[in-house]
């Protein structure tokens, strides 16, 4: 009855009303071009680098007889509806790249470019545009091979597909056997992330940045190739580091200034990590068949600007004429390496890295989302286009700065990481001239001679030391012995540190050691090879035009939205709060280390004697570990004379004092 009646009361309102108007399929969803479905939140958010390959011009409005119909091919020019479809179960639009869990940008069913007319000659300093880059389709046939993926400080990041080239390379793939804070692991157990994803990190903040300031201000007239540009330098500006960081540097300075003094050279050249990056970046290129120009850029005059984002340029230095930009785009060597302040997506990046893997936790609350949107692009009083943030963030910057410092302090120049770096110097010393990679055309390189062979560089990692320890070969016996003694933890015996006055002065770690050498009898048998003095220098990263270490907010330039956000300024001191401002930004101190456990005392007692001796020159000690009695502190540090105190009460005064006390 109740079906009957239902159909009856249906079949008498159709002859009362007409049937209902089926939607056009114009007026269903879909979604531009431009932007990719997400599974949750924001579904039509455009990835970062996308707002038109080469193209910055806008797209007109399609006329009525372009309006396309479902599931055909779409020219470049024509935007489609912004109307809504339902839903249709396992099927999707060429143009739609569903993203859920993992790397899923991949579409499914691939576009299918039309055939590539003639490649289009580009004049240097214009974008590519998408008919000079191979086809109408081009630009979508790129995006299906760009990557998203989960960062653990940023979350999830997209990469456009020049960087996905790059990254899929046995080049950059060498940076996942690269700890990025060097012999630190052996002081905290969760430093373990490498410049792998530091790096892919850096790429991602220089694109957001860039981005921000391409939206912001079209005037400065940021096109596509600016933006690859800077993303793909952040992305391989550590292309160039060796095994433990930044101590492979100071072992291949120290190999070519042993080899240069052994050829009666008075002079030799310094090797930086940053001179290897760009060469790595040209073999990477060539060695994979990479062209720039299939993804819109220039091959001389984009590789140049990548190759000077890597180096920086300081300012007022030189403008790069082959860089195919006007020098009002100078701004651009501040996103990654930022010669002026230091304030740069490197920085940010491995500040938030480092302090979370080490403690779990950022070290300050630095939100970068905000400092990235309160930046803006100002020509300052020097007259070169610079990164300028509101006025407002100056106590951010300044706790930026002192978050460097503090890990500095307790991380990177710990006296824990300090003597592992000197250990791990010492094996790769020893077995400098035994262990050898192979290089170019099947040479064999020796270790510090890799830096000057791309192909042997490019097998370099931290796992030489595994390498030594499985070896069979007589001549490394000597780093063996040193490498079994780091692997049961038999450091080198820290005897005693000291803090030097301002002004410093040229006191060197050689001048130390000697002096110290020379104070003890020769009837103990210390050697001077057993003496290890460190010189700890810890700074906010900045100094004057005499070289003295100054704060590096005042190297920055500011602006106030709310009166003219086309003027920059400098803070000036009395607008600064001297309650955070410290009265010093540098400390010098050193660490004496004793490499033979028998020769510790003897070494202490000589440097105690030469504490004394230069007390002009040393300053009082600041206590920041848990010291032996007559390890570290003088008779004036006791407040009494050696030896009038028990050994109980002599350790009482060496604890250093709570936060309650």
């Amino acid at each position: 009855f109740f079906r009957l009646s239902s159909s009856r009361r249906a079949m008498s309102s159709t002859d009362d009303a007409p049937p209902p108007k089926r939607a056009r399929l114009e007026e269903l969803p879909c979604f531009d071009q431009d932007e990719i479905p997400l599974s949750q939140g924001d579904n039509t958010m455009p990835p970062p680098w996308h707002t038109g390959f080469g193209n910055s011009s806008p797209r007109a409005s399609p006329r009525p007889d372009e309006v396309p119909r479902f599931g055909a091919a779409v020219p470049p020019h024509v935007a489609r509806p912004r109307t809504r479809r339902s839903p249709a179960p396992a099927e999707f639009d060429d143009d739609c790249f569903p993203l859920s869990q993992g790397d899923n940008c991949v579409p499914l069913s691939p576009p299918t470019p039309s055939p590539s007319p003639p490649r289009a000659t580009e004049t240097p300093g214009r974008a590519l545009s998408p008919s000079s880059m191979g086809c109408p389709r081009v630009r979508r046939g790129l995006l299906a091979k760009g990557k998203n993926m989960h960062d653990r400080i940023h979350d999830h990041i997209s990469l456009p597909p020049l960087l996905v080239a790059v990254i899929d390379t046995p080049e950059f793939q060498r940076l996942r056997k690269l700890n990025q804070l060097g012999c630190t692991q052996f002081l905290f157990v969760g430093a373990s992330h490498t410049r792998f994803e530091h790096s892919i990190g850096v790429a991602h903040l220089a694109g957001k940045l860039i981005h921000h300031l391409a939206i912001e201000q079209p005037e400065l007239e940021i096109d596509e190739r600016d933006k690859l540009c800077v993303m793909l330098g952040g992305l391989v500006h550590d292309l160039g580091h060796g095994p433990f960081s930044h101590m492979f540097e100071v072992f291949v300075n120290h190999v070519r200034q042993s080899e240069a003094e052994a050829h009666g050279r008075d002079t030799w050249t310094q090797w930086h990590h940053e001179d290897n990056s760009v060469l790595m970046l040209r073999a990477l290129i060539q060695s994979n068949g990479i062209r720039l120009e299939d993804y819109g850029l220039h091959p001389q005059h984009d590789l140049k600007l990548v190759e000077t984002i890597i180096t920086g340029l300081k300012p007022g230095a030189p403008w790069p004429a082959d860089i195919g930009r006007p020098p009002g785009k100078r701004f651009l060597f501040d996103v990654v390496a930022n010669k002026r302040n230091g304030i740069d997506v490197d920085k940010l990046d491995y500040f938030l890295r480092d302090s979370t893997s080490c403690y779990g936790r950022p070290g300050i609350d630095c939100q970068i989302n905000r400092l990235i949107s309160c930046s803006r692009v100002i020509t300052a009083d020097d007259h070169e286009p610079q990164i300028c943030f509101e006025e407002k963030m100056a106590l951010s910057l300044g706790d930026i700065f002192l978050l460097r410092a503090k890990l500095h302090k307790y991380v990177y120049q710990h006296h824990t990481t300090k003597v592992v770096e000197q250990m791990v110097l010492d094996i790769f010393k020893a077995a400098q001239g035994h262990l050898h990679v192979m290089g170019t055309n099947g040479k064999m390189v020796e270790l510090a001679h890799t830096v000057d062979d791309p192909v042997a560089y490019a097998k370099m990692g931290d796992w030489l030391l595994d390498a030594i320890e499985a070896s069979s070969l007589e001549g490394l016996i000597p780093a063996q012995q040193i490498l079994s003694k780091l692997r049961r933890r038999q450091l080198y015996r820290m005897v005693g540190y000291g803090y030097l006055k301002q002004p410093y002065g040229a006191l060197s770690a050689k001048d130390v050691a000697k002096a110290v050498w020379e104070l003890i009898p020769a009837a103990e048998g210390v050697a001077l090879h057993d003496i290890v003095v460190s010189m700890v220098r810890i700074n906010y990263g900045s100094s004057d035009s005499e070289g003295r270490a100054d704060d590096p907010v005042d190297h920055v330039n500011f602006f106030n939205p709310k009166v003219n956000p086309n003027r920059a300024f400098k803070l000036a001191r009395n607008r600064v709060s001297s309650l955070f401002r410290p009265t010093c930004f540098e400390e010098r101190n050193l660490l004496l280390f004793s490499r033979r456990p028998e020769a510790a005392d003897s070494i202490r007692r000589a440097f105690e004697l030469w504490k004394k001796q230069a007390h002009l020159r040393l300053a009082q000690a600041t206590p920041t570990m848990n010291f032996s009695p007559g390890q570290g502190a003088t008779d004036q540090e006791k407040g009494s004379k050696p030896g009038l105190l028990g050994k109980r009460q002599q350790r009482l005064d060496f604890e250093p004092l709570s936060l309650s006390q």
